[in-house]
């Protein structure tokens, strides 16, 4: 049963659940995911938080676990799945969707960020995948990038989803990303 446009997540859910709950009483990221909804152009960017909303546990963080790329195979192609490290604060690409990697020059499964851009600081994916680390919540952009594609477009959008599999500790993070309105 796929969920109306005119209702929004909480509201749908409660229907189906009976779940009655506030929203002050749901974890932080889940609340944050469901503003975040509003701003969302593009529907891989739209289409995978719709995804982490339907597998969030709503009272803590989603885990690796959670995640299944079966249920989002017209998804894959534009899904990146980043590593993080702690100490000291590393972020590993694990996964690149097809469309991701044809968009960098090389590829980077596996490869540190740090290994693999000059510069990778001052990069807005780096500096937004080190906040939802911290903060536990996702992020939305949408603008230029200041990392080298090997594309020609106006714009990029992405998500960034954190995933723990403490359930509080960002160790995953999943995004997809759309370049110029593909």
């Amino acid at each position: 049963m796929s969920r109306p446009q005119s209702l929004n997540l909480i509201s749908w859910e409660r229907r189906l659940t009976g779940d009655n709950r506030e929203l002050h009483e749901y974890h932080q990221s889940y609340v944050k995911g469901l503003e975040l909804q509003k701003s969302i152009s593009q529907w891989q960017v739209r289409g995978i938080l719709d995804y982490w909303l339907s597998i969030h546990p709503k009272d803590r963080l989603p885990s690796r676990k959670d995640f299944d790329p079966i249920a989002i195979p017209k998804l894959l192609p534009y899904v990146v799945m980043t590593d993080v490290e702690h100490d000291p604060f590393r972020l590993k690409f694990r996964l690149l969707g097809t469309v991701i990697s044809n968009a960098f020059t090389k590829n980077l499964t596996g490869a540190y960020f740090d290994e693999a851009f000059e510069n990778f600081q001052e990069s807005e994916g780096y500096q937004q995948r080190k906040i939802v680390a911290e903060t536990k919540e996702p992020i939305h952009f949408l603008g230029r990038g200041k990392l080298r594609y090997n594309l020609d477009f106006t714009s990029i959008e992405w998500v960034l989803l954190p995933f723990a599999d403490d359930g509080e500790n960002v160790n995953i993070i999943l995004s997809t990303i759309s370049y110029g309105g593909q």
